[in-house]
C-alpha cells in the first residue's frame, strides 16, 4: 500500500500534535513534518515535499493565503488542504483561487480531515457545500481596488472622512467618493454597515 505523505503548517502546537496523532490511525497517511508558521513555509514545503499540505489560514505574522501564494509559486504542483475555525468569503475565495484543492474547518472529525487528504491525493477537490457557497458569493461581487481597500481599513479604525483624506494624501472630495464606490460594491447602507460587512467577509479587521 502507497502511504501519502502529509505536512503540516499551523502556528498551534496542540493542532499539529492532534493532526500527526490522528493520521497515525490511518494506515494509508505517514506524516512527515510539520511548520510552525506562514514564514519559511515555502521552503519547508520544498524540502519535505508530502503529498498533501494541510495549511492553517490564520496565522499571526504571515497568514496561511500569503503562505500559498509562495508555497505554489516555489511548488507548483503541490497539493493543499487549508485548515480553518471560521472562513471568511474573502479567505476562501483567495485560497481557493490561488490553487487550494481542499478546505476543511478544524473542528471536522479526522475521518473527514483524512477523506479531504485521500480525495486531493488523488487529484480531486473537497469543498463542503456551505465553503463552495462562500467563494461563489465572493466571486459575484465586485472587487475593490487596492485604493478602496486602504479606505475601508482607515474606515474601520474610525477616522473621519478628513482624516481618511489626510491618510490617503487625497483631498476630502476624493475619500468621499472611494467610500461611496466602497458602499456601492458592498451593498452598504452606511459606513456603519460598510464596515460590519467588511469585518464578516474577512475583507479588514476590527481595528487593523
Amino acid at each position: 500500500m502507497k502511504r501519502m505523505k502529509v505536512a503540516v503548517v499551523d502556528d498551534h502546537a496542540v493542532v499539529r500534535m492532534g493532526l500527526k496523532y490522528a493520521l497515525s490511525v490511518f494506515k494509508d497517511m505517514e506524516f512527515v513534518g510539520e511548520h510552525p508558521d506562514g514564514e519559511g513555509a515555502a521552503e519547508f514545503v520544498a524540502m519535505v515535499r508530502p503529498d498533501v499540505l494541510l495549511l492553517d489560514i490564520r496565522m499571526p505574522g504571515k497568514d496561511g493565503v500569503a503562505a500559498l501564494g509562495e508555497i505554489l509559486s516555489a511548488v507548483p504542483e503541490q497539493k493543499v488542504v487549508m485548515l480553518t475555525t471560521a472562513g471568511t468569503e474573502e479567505e476562501v475565495y483567495r485560497s481557493l483561487s490561488q490553487g487550494a484543492k481542499g478546505y476543511v474547518m478544524k473542528d471536522s472529525a479526522p475521518g473527514n480531515i483524512v477523506d479531504a487528504i485521500r480525495v486531493v491525493a488523488e487529484g480531486g477537490t473537497y469543498v463542503p457545500k456551505e465553503i463552495r457557497a462562500l467563494y461563489e458569493e465572493r466571486r459575484r461581487s465586485p472587487e475593490l481596488t487596492p485604493r478602496e481597500l486602504e479606505a475601508l481599513a482607515l474606515l474601520t479604525k474610525g477616522l473621519s472622512n478628513r482624516e481618511i483624506a489626510a491618510k490617503l494624501g487625497i483631498s476630502e472630495d476624493g475619500a468621499k467618493i472611494h467610500l461611496k464606490h466602497i458602499n456601492e460594491k458592498l451593498g452598504a447602507k452606511d459606513r456603519v454597515d460598510a464596515v460590519a460587512i467588511a469585518i464578516r467577509r474577512g475583507l479588514t479587521r476590527p481595528e487593523q
